[in-house]
């Protein structure tokens, strides 16, 4: 009798045990998963410098715009930075960064559509393709994030693994998601 309920235990120990390293690493993957986000979104905010610089040469006139984007790019340098995962308020704020700064550029380019020079300009093509390749790994970096979110969550709900996240207090994690911007919208308020 001693030794059924020595296994037992140890098969509860074994469990708890199991199921708590799982959402510990899952939990991991989510916080490195976001950590990839950031280091993505910052990589596009670093490029707008040198946009701007291009652009301002041709069109000196859109001071407003320049300014715009540049304190947005300011502000993103206080972006949330650490090795855990974001609170919800910490993503409400990004998604609202990444947005402005999507609209913003987003209207940069329209106003280089107005300068032929400019959109022939190899600096202003190169600059605008790293852009666009930033802005996808972004995108790639944020379905990665959504996707392990997914697994740290169904761990979560899913017996017995549900039974150490109620006792330890871990909680299931919102999925990021950024508002899309409307291009027709965009145009309009040009």
């Amino acid at each position: 009798m001693k030794i059924f309920l020595a296994i037992i235990i140890i098969s509860i120990l074994a469990l708890f045990t199991s199921s708590y390293n799982t959402l510990v690493v899952n939990e991991e993957v989510v916080a490195n998963s976001w950590a990839n986000v950031e280091s993505n979104m910052q990589r596009k905010f670093d490029l707008l410098p040198n946009l701007i610089k291009v652009v301002k040469s041709y069109a000196k006139h859109e001071s407003e715009l320049f300014t715009s984007i540049t304190a947005l790019r300011a502000s993103s340098q206080g972006l949330h930075k650490s090795s855990s995962m974001p609170t919800k308020e910490q993503m409400q704020e990004f998604a609202k960064l990444n947005k402005n700064i999507n609209i913003s550029t987003l209207k940069l380019f329209a106003v280089a559509e107005n300068y032929p020079n400019l959109k022939s300009s190899e600096q202003f093509l190169t600059l605008q393709a790293q852009i666009e390749g930033a802005e996808n790994r972004i995108n790639i970096a944020r379905i990665n994030y959504n996707n392990s979110i997914k697994v740290f969550n169904s761990d979560i709900v899913t017996f017995p693994t549900n039974i150490v996240a109620s006792l330890l207090g871990f909680q299931k994690v919102k999925y990021f998601r950024v508002e899309p911007i409307a291009k027709k919208k965009l145009a309009l308020d040009l």
